[in-house]
């Protein structure tokens, strides 16, 4: 017999709620970019605007998900033949050279992506990091400093890692930033992470 909805067990809940949050991105992409991407899996070529406009509704959306600001959300992906990570979101960062890090270099997304599992950081001032995260919102007078992320890679059904997502809370403090992240905040966001993954490596240019 099917458990009435009150009457859900906890883990089914919590995957609902995950699967619920992908559709709210899926729903938050424009509609001719959700249809480029359907021509472009099954063997279309990409626009040439493609990456920029996938990127950048993907970061609103994302950031609409969570329930955090659009500068507290950051889309990275792998340079250089698998060497760096620079920013594909912001996407005005994309072209910069000097937005880009070494894979190697300690720096949470480099250790995500390189340890291929997500991980949780609700003290990210105790943490050595890259403090061009901090830069990502340029109207900023002062740029806050992020106090909490959560950081998946992105992982293909090939197992290939491209890049990685982070959603964070800047504020002055711990307290001003907000509540800490969950396991179950983690989670939906490794979800979603991996729902993107194969959409996402077909719009990089072959130069990316």
């Amino acid at each position: 017999m099917s458990l009435a909805p009150e009457e859900k067990a906890p883990s089914d809940v919590k995957a609902a709620e995950r699967r619920a949050l992908i559709r709210r991105v899926i729903e938050q992409i424009p509609v001719e970019v959700r249809r480029e991407l359907d021509v472009l899996r099954k063997g279309g070529p990409p626009s040439a605007d493609l990456m920029k406009r996938l990127m950048t509704s993907l970061g609103l959306a994302i950031a609409h998900a969570f329930s955090v600001r659009e500068d507290e959300v950051a889309i990275l992906l792998v340079r250089d033949q698998g060497l760096t990570l620079g920013f594909a979101y912001p996407f005005t960062f994309y072209g910069d050279q000097k937005n880009l890090f070494p894979v190697s270099a300690s720096s949470i997304a480099g250790e995500a992506l390189r340890a291929r599992k997500g991980r949780i950081d609700n003290h990210v001032s105790q943490i050595q990091h890259l403090d061009i995260y901090e830069r990502i919102n340029p109207r900023a007078q002062r740029p806050l400093k992020i106090q909490k992320m959560i950081s998946a890679p992105l992982l293909t059904p090939r197992g290939e890692s491209i890049g990685v997502i982070q959603v964070s809370r800047k504020g002055k403090s711990l307290e001003e930033a907000g509540p800490n992240f969950t396991p179950h905040d983690l989670c939906s966001l490794t979800e979603l992470s991996n729902w993107l993954a194969p959409h996402i490596l077909g719009v990089i240019p072959p130069d990316g």
